[in-house]
């Protein structure tokens, strides 16, 4: 942004609001400025405002139409939940559920027990993990517990 002169406020504000998602203790530069943790810390645990909930495995993909079966061991799923697949080979896709299928029939939640389907952006492995991504609960801070 800064190189192609793009560079604005706007864009920071989005950034940090991403960054939100995945810093467990926020986002902040202190470190340069020769500050300690404690002395910026205020909420006990993590401060990520989205968190991970195990739904179950991948157990094949289907490349020549782009899409991956799984079984559901956990969690349910529902359509519109925002999906993470995680593995070794595979990394990390993010994935909205839609057109959920199981016995080749479209629901609208998967649960524990059921072998499902959905579309995949790209290759997914059998074993690779799947998460439900949620809202993170809000804890207190730090001088409160």
């Amino acid at each position: 942004a800064y190189c192609n002169d793009t560079f604005s406020q706007e864009k920071i504000d989005t950034w940090n609001e991403k960054l939100a998602t995945v810093f467990n203790r926020g986002f902040w530069d202190g470190y340069y400025l020769g500050q300690r943790l404690g002395e910026w810390t205020h909420r006990y645990g993590s401060g990520a405002t989205k968190r991970k909930v195990y739904v179950g495995k991948a157990i094949k993909h289907f490349g020549n139409i782009g899409v991956t079966e799984f079984l559901v061991e956990a969690q349910p799923v529902k359509e519109g939940d925002e999906l993470l697949i995680t593995g070794p080979t595979t990394g990390a896709v993010f994935v909205t559920a839609e057109d959920i299928r199981v016995h080749l029939r479209q629901v609208s939640e998967a649960v524990k027990g059921d072998h499902f389907s959905i579309k995949t952006p790209e290759k997914i492995r059998p074993n690779d993990q799947l998460y439900k991504m949620v809202k993170a609960e809000r804890r207190g801070t730090a001088h409160e517990r």
